[in-house]
């Protein structure tokens, strides 16, 4: 009886200690972390591209046959540098023709100005106005000595008539008087002839003068004439020349060749685009931000450039511009965003790094100096919406509400709610719950 009392006694102290030990047993393992003083910087990471804020297309300056081009893609080429060339015998050609009207008008404007053969002709022909005139002159005096003889003449048949009715004059007398009126009479009429003549002569002669006044007037006019077209031939002249020195294009810039659009010869017209070049050292990276996380980026933030192709190497940078204009894109995920672009310079290019590359940008755009650090996985949202964490207080789990500050991908700044010795689970799950005893693993 009393060994039996001693064998349930065993049992039941065994089954109390089995319960005891399985109580205090931990119910899971946990990674803890424990909150850290350091530098946190909140940031944005996106997926960018290189591009060149400027590029430099060579068109063709004029219409004509293109050279063969032996440039390539990636090929550098120096300021001043020939990097294509139009067949120049075309416009040598024209520029030759165009000296030749310039000189066939130089001579026709010489010979316009020289009116030597125009004055002497002038000469003579107000000489002759001038004799024409003082002949009419003369002959005038000679018809008035005419009509003076012929008055006469008739006074004297008059008289003679009077003294024959009176009986004192033979008729011979009379009619001696009469054939000198009949002769004067005659030599008036033939006076008066010739002086009409004469002025017609002379209204003819003064044409002479005239005309040739009118046409020294007329060649003058002709040398303005060919004064404009000679100046029209030279500005001409200056644009050929001009173009002749376009047919040899030359590089605007110490840079590389970004694009070839032509190689072979052909005739192109004005503003074909040949080649595209461009300075690799201003190369830029371009990334698309969410136009929510842009209105906390400013011109000269820093900013780390990465990307499979440069390893481990981290590129520093600073934000150059935030583009004023947004835009839609479709995420992967088929989500409607609204995005801006932001341009970031770099410090320096890696080699081999060219235009149109894929690369990844960290813009860092706050910053806190010892500042209490989380990482951001131990964070989680509370049943009313708060942040909160997990700690574990002597083996058992224990909710702690937090206020953040600034935070990333990576980390967050916590600003009330833990100190350094807490112990935060590092990856909270739903298995694990307040109230738990765990065991924990730093």
């Amino acid at each position: 009886m009393r060994l039996r009392w001693i064998v349930l006694l065993v049992i039941v102290v065994g089954l109390a200690a089995l319960i005891t030990w399985q109580t205090l047993q931990p119910d899971a393992t946990v990674l803890i972390v424990r909150p850290v003083r350091e530098t946190i910087r909140e940031f944005v990471e996106e997926q960018a591209v290189t591009e060149l804020p400027r590029d430099y297309l060579i068109a063709a300056p004029i219409a004509g046959w293109l050279e063969p081009i032996e440039l390539r893609e990636g090929d550098p080429v120096q300021k001043g540098q020939v990097v294509a060339r139009l067949d120049p015998a075309d416009l040598e050609d024209r520029i030759e023709q165009i000296e030749h009207q310039i000189a066939e008008f130089d001579a026709r404007i010489a010979k316009a100005k020289d009116n030597t053969l125009e004055q002497n002709a002038l000469i003579q022909a107000t000489a002759v106005v001038k004799a024409v005139d003082e002949t009419v002159q003369a002959a005038d005096a000679k018809l008035e000595a005419s009509r003076a003889v012929l008055e006469f003449a008739e006074s004297e048949v008059t008289r003679i008539q009077q003294l024959q009715e009176a009986g004192a004059a033979p008729p011979r007398e009379l009619r001696q008087a009469e054939t000198q009126v009949r002769q004067a009479r005659a030599d008036y009429r033939s006076d008066g002839l010739q002086v009409a003549a004469l002025k017609t002569l002379a209204a003819v002669s003064y044409l002479g003068p005239k005309f040739i006044t009118d046409f020294i007037s007329q060649k003058r006019y002709d040398v303005q004439t060919y004064e404009q077209q000679r100046n029209q031939a030279r500005a001409e002249l200056e644009i050929a020349r001009r173009n002749l020195e376009r047919a040899s294009i030359t590089s605007p810039i110490d840079g590389v060749v970004l694009a070839r659009h032509q190689t072979r010869r052909q005739y192109l017209a004005a503003g074909t685009p040949l080649l595209v070049l461009g300075r690799l050292e201003d190369l830029e990276v371009i990334a698309e931000v969410l136009t929510e996380r842009a209105m906390q980026i400013a011109p000269g933030n820093p900013v780390e450039v990465f990307g499979e192709a440069f390893g481990q190497r981290v590129i520093s940078g600073k934000v150059l511009r935030v583009y004023p204009a947004g835009f839609k894109k479709i995420s992967s995920l088929g989500v409607e965003q609204q995005r801006v672009n932001v341009a970031i310079g770099i410090d320096e290019r890696p080699e081999r790094l060219g235009v149109g590359y894929r690369v990844y940008v960290r813009i860092k755009y706050a910053e806190a100096n010892d500042a209490l650090v989380l990482p951001r996985t131990a964070l989680f949202r509370g049943g009313s919406g708060g942040w909160q964490v997990m700690i574990v207080r002597n083996g058992v789990t224990e909710l702690r509400d937090v206020e953040l500050g600034l935070r990333n991908d990576d980390k967050a700044q916590i600003l009330t709610g833990l100190d350094l010795q807490d112990a935060v689970i590092a990856q909270p799950s739903r298995e694990i719950v307040a109230g738990m005893r765990v065991a924990v693993e730093e």
